[in-house]
């Protein structure tokens, strides 16, 4: 998804807000603000959004001294999360088909997204889950898909989220297929590394990698060889959140982007209203945006 003149102030907000949680020292948020700025004017619409967010997110670092910002907002999301852990799996074993009820469960889970929302009210968003579902969904084709040994690469998003992941995993482990899971390099926003996906527990259910990036989203330029070469060998690959659909919508390959649509540019995309829940197929050389 090529940069659009909405998303500047919108990153703006996330530059303010990823400072505060970190410092109150009003001249270096200042600091940081000045230096997005000033780079602005060197944005063009060949830019994907989520390589901006990285680098404003590494002048927070630099300007502030610290590794992770978001480390307490992830935690206190992850925590929340696995509290929900026992309701969210009785609410899926429940559903009138449980794997169709994980994807729904996972798609909720995006909703923990400190690049959008700074408070999030799980509980409440699990509820619109269950009364809405999906608007937009692909189930039926990626029901199909399931063979055992069937190659599933899922691309992760944010740490909170991930534990919905895991039920998802879960639930496709019963069909015997094989489960690559992807985590971001290193924190960047909320995003899931590999230190979370493994308190999670994630690396006893399925294949752990770092996709390479330093961006809130996959951007197949900047990905290491071993997400390459898992991502060529996927036979399904399941792309979570809108920071992947931003940096993989245009992408070559067949991906089914799970989601929830949180602003007006992604939903316009997605042809669906602010707040649905999407399981979309891209079809092989298909451009979303």
């Amino acid at each position: 998804m090529e940069l659009r003149l909405d998303c500047l102030p919108c990153i703006f907000r996330q530059t303010l807000e990823g400072s505060r949680m970190v410092t109150k020292d009003e001249a270096v948020i200042r600091e940081v603000l000045n230096e997005y700025a000033q780079l602005i004017p060197q944005f063009d619409s060949t830019q994907k959004a989520p390589a901006i967010v990285g680098k404003v997110h590494q002048i927070i670092k630099e300007k502030t001294g610290t590794a992770d910002p978001y480390q307490k907002f992830k935690e206190e999301h992850m925590n929340l999360a696995l509290n929900l852990y026992s309701k969210i799996k009785g609410i899926i074993e429940d559903s009138a088909d449980p794997l169709q009820g994980a994807l729904i469960m996972a798609a909720t889970g995006n909703s923990i997204d400190a690049g959008l929302f700074a408070k999030v009210n799980i509980e409440e968003q699990i509820e619109d889950a269950l009364k809405n579902g999906f608007v937009q969904s692909d189930f039926k084709l990626f029901k199909e898909k399931l063979k055992p040994h069937t190659k599933i690469l899922i691309i992760g998003d944010n740490a909170g989220e991930a534990v919905f992941d895991k039920l998802l995993i879960e639930e496709l482990s019963r069909y015997g297929v094989k489960v690559t899971y992807a985590t971001r390099d290193v924190p960047v926003l909320n995003d899931v590394t590999l230190k979370e996906a493994r308190e999670i527990g994630l690396d006893q259910l399925s294949k752990l990698i770092s996709s390479g990036c330093k961006t809130p989203g996959t951007i197949l330029d900047n990905t290491i060889e071993e997400f390459k070469l898992a991502y060529q060998q996927a036979d399904i690959i399941i792309s979570k959140g809108q920071g992947n659909l931003e940096g993989l919508s245009s992408a070559q390959e067949a991906i089914f982007f799970l989601l929830k649509a949180k602003c007006s540019l992604v939903a316009q995309i997605l042809d669906v209203n602010e707040g649905d829940l999407v399981f979309r197929f891209k079809k092989q050389k298909e451009r979303l945006a």
